[in-house]
């Protein structure tokens, strides 16, 4: 929502605007080139930053030519699906993983809200939980603990961060133009098509985590 509405406001009143698209100018690479595609998979995979800032990064970064877009997307892809989370849960012992994932504010109602999550929603939870920025670790040890098919947990875990990342990297790679003097009308329908749907997922997301929510004395 917000990347929406700073696009369009952006692109209405130009409160920042670049001369051209050009990689001399644009070309804005480190840190995110340094270590290549091993770099890109590491920090899908471990960093602390949302995926939904670090793709859009390298879609704009493969628009320029520093990195392959349909490699960008697979490695991408790759470090957001490698199941850690899916195995320890279904491999561990849970009182042994609640005590590890004490160290990374993973608590136990946590995990059993992502329990309830994946026995109201079944296999397509996997799928929606992809979309919910930091719950798709909890569903996935809750989908390990719970024993879902491995088949199953991969491809809806694929589905739905294939279908979110190729998104994002169109976004990165598309997006440097709203910063430019004539912002593409195209991209004005894209930001107002994202903005609708970010704001019902929004709206989903309180309505139904709400009601999730125990209550008092029950």
């Amino acid at each position: 929502m917000f990347v929406s509405l700073l696009a369009l406001l952006n692109g209405y009143f130009h409160f920042y605007t670049t001369a051209s698209y050009s990689v001399s100018s644009l070309g804005i690479t480190s840190p995110y080139a340094v270590a290549g595609y091993f770099g890109m998979f590491l920090t899908i995979f471990i960093s602390p930053i949302p995926d939904y800032v670090l793709v859009p990064v390298y879609g704009y970064l493969s628009s320029i030519g520093v990195f392959n877009p349909l490699v960008t997307f697979l490695v991408c892809l790759l470090g957001a699906v490698l199941p850690i989370e899916y195995l320890s849960g279904k491999y561990a012992a849970r009182t042994l993983l609640l005590k590890a994932l004490a160290f990374i504010h993973i608590s136990e109602k946590d995990l059993e809200v992502a329990d309830t999550w994946i026995e109201n929603h079944g296999h397509f939870s996997i799928f929606i939980a992809t979309f919910i920025p930091f719950f798709y670790s909890a569903s996935a040890l809750a989908a390990g603990t719970l024993k879902m098919s491995s088949a199953i947990f991969y491809l809806s875990s694929i589905g739905g961060f294939g279908l979110r990342f190729l998104f994002l990297e169109y976004v990165g790679f598309y997006g440097i133009y709203v910063f430019t003097a004539t912002f593409d009308y195209s991209l004005r329908s894209v930001f107002v098509l994202l903005l609708i749907l970010s704001s019902i997922f929004a709206g989903f997301y309180l309505i139904y985590f709400q009601r999730l929510q125990p209550i008092p004395g029950h």
